[in-house]
């Protein structure tokens, strides 16, 4: 007897539970630590069904970062229409972003720990990831024109980035253990990175 076609709800949730699967796992054992023959086993399935849906772990771990970014995009977009005022913009998109990583730390290392597919390899970031990146870039550049902030707008976004990233990135790693806690960090980093500097030498890095 021929097996009945599933429907396209069917294909959606299994895709999603093989992917929340996979995205635990890879914060349990990382990515190496994750097969293909394992996800079926905890789904219960055949070896063979995942790939019936993933031509392979890259695809379905592209879907995963796919899908996170979206889910970012829409909480900095959510954001950064809380407030007209850019700084004011900026404080919520950085505790924002810090509320993503927190409510979703498995998403987030694999969004920004994985190497990116061959296709985003050959080009710049799209998409989503574009889309979330823009949100912060278009702050920032309001801020100047604004007066808030002296320099150029796309690399004080690059460096409000590697802020809220860095301190992400340390707490998730359990590094903050020196006598201050992501919490403790959070305002000071935001009110520092958006304190305009005086210009310093350009002194190359050697």
């Amino acid at each position: 007897m021929p097996r009945a076609a599933l429907s396209q709800l069917d294909v959606d949730r299994f895709r999603e539970e093989l992917c929340a699967v996979a995205t635990r796992r890879f914060a349990e054992h990382g990515y190496a630590g994750v097969t293909l023959r394992a996800l079926a086993a905890e789904l219960g399935c055949s070896a063979m069904t995942p790939y019936r849906y993933f031509e392979n772990k890259q695809a379905i771990f592209d879907a995963v970062r796919t899908a996170s970014f979206a889910r970012f995009a829409d909480a900095q977009e959510q954001a950064a229409r809380s407030t007209p005022d850019p700084l004011a913009r900026l404080h919520a998109l950085g505790r924002a972003y810090v509320r993503f990583a927190l409510d979703e730390p498995h998403a987030y290392r694999i969004m920004f720990e994985l190497g990116p597919s061959p296709d985003e390899r050959a080009g710049q970031a799209h998409g989503d990831e574009a889309r979330a990146w823009q949100v912060m870039r278009t702050t920032v550049g309001d801020a100047v024109a604004a007066g808030d902030l002296e320099g150029d707008s796309n690399t004080l976004a690059h460096l409000f980035w590697c802020c809220v990233h860095g301190l992400v990135a340390l707490h998730l790693a359990d590094k903050l253990r020196l006598g201050r806690s992501l919490e403790d960090l959070v305002e000071p980093m935001l009110d520092r990175a958006l304190t305009p500097h005086p210009h310093h030498s350009k002194e190359p890095i050697r």
